[in-house]
């Protein structure tokens, strides 16, 4: 569920992109004076629309998780790149801005687990799992290394599709892969490596 929820964001900027051509044209048109700008226009593309929507249900989802007093620091770190980088796609009507922000999050996170790593002489993925599975120091800092690798590779294979291919077949890759392949393909792979060499202590669901 928890998985679903923050996955929200991404589905409703894929839908409000797909279906840009069925919105009504007065929201267009107030969302047009509320921006002082013609950026939505019935005839053009989606991903100016689609970008506003990623703002707006991102930055309600944060406002839920604050009041749940269940807000991480990478939910602060990613309202920060959206909100920048969508004002910048809509203000100076360029979809390249909102396009490298997945590049931006993942090579954030690779940057995260790198400084941890070389600061705190420890892995980070150890951290986050010392409660749950037991391994030994190698296994952590190559699952630490595994996750950086992942986040760089994303953050590339993004930042490619967004510069050289149209920019429906990067909502589409935005979607079918960084949203479910990738994340999918993440996953299994630790949980092998995890079921090969770790022993399970705590799963909390």
């Amino acid at each position: 569920m928890k998985a679903f929820i923050d996955f929200l964001p991404v589905l409703l900027f894929f839908l409000s992109y797909i279906f840009y051509g069925n919105i009504p044209v007065d929201i267009l048109s107030t969302l047009n004076t509320f921006f002082s700008s013609n950026v939505f226009s019935p005839d053009g593309t989606g991903i100016y629309f689609a970008t506003f929507i990623l703002m707006f249900s991102y930055s309600i989802q944060f406002l839920i998780l604050v009041a749940l007093k269940k807000a991480e620091k990478i939910h602060w770190i990613t309202l920060f790149i959206i909100l920048i980088a969508g004002a910048a796609t809509l203000y100076l009507k360029n979809p390249f801005f909102i396009k490298i922000k997945p590049t931006i999050v993942y090579f954030g996170f690779a940057l995260i687990f790198l400084i941890y790593q070389v600061w705190k002489r420890e892995s980070l993925v150890k951290r986050m799992l010392a409660n749950h599975v037991n391994l030994n120091d190698a296994n952590y800092n190559f699952l630490n290394s595994f996750w950086i690798f992942f986040f760089v590779f994303s953050g590339i294979l993004n930042y490619i599709v967004a510069s050289l291919f149209e920019e429906s077949i990067w909502v589409d890759f935005k979607f079918y892969v960084l949203g479910i392949l990738l994340p999918i393909i993440f996953i299994l792979i630790n949980g092998i490596y995890l079921c090969m060499h770790a022993i399970i202590l705590n799963i909390s669901y």
